[in-house]
């Protein structure tokens, strides 16, 4: 999981994901930290960079207890914006990955992820 270096997932924000037989998706508002590639100096009042990016696991065999995006209430903040909290925990297990979030604990069987940051 070399692309997730230096990214914290547990201080990212869930913006939104999309489940179907072949992909998982999970968009986020990603923090990123100076040993990551997509670091960059963070802006005025952020305590570090952040960037947009979609954490994509694809090719697995299996998918499990992931909740739909409408079973569960968003944050929304004072200026407007909406998230569902940030990712607790990404394993990579001998079967695949375990992932736990707003969106419940799931278990992916075999498969890839990759992290694309938007630039």
């Amino acid at each position: 999981m070399d692309s997730m270096d230096g990214i914290d997932l547990q201080d990212s924000f869930v913006l939104g994901w999309e489940v179907s037989e072949s992909q998982f998706s999970i968009q986020l508002e990603a923090s990123i930290w100076p040993s990551s590639v997509h670091y960059v100096e963070p802006r005025p009042n952020e305590y570090t960079c952040y960037k947009k990016a979609v954490l994509t696991f694809s090719d697995f065999s299996s998918i499990s207890c992931v909740n739909g995006q409408s079973a569960i209430e968003p944050t929304i903040d004072i200026d407007g914006s909406i998230d569902y909290g940030n990712i607790d925990s990404l394993i990579k297990t001998e079967s695949g990955f375990f992932i736990s979030a707003c969106f419940g604990n799931v278990s992916i069987s075999n498969g890839k992820v990759v992290l694309n940051v938007c630039t």
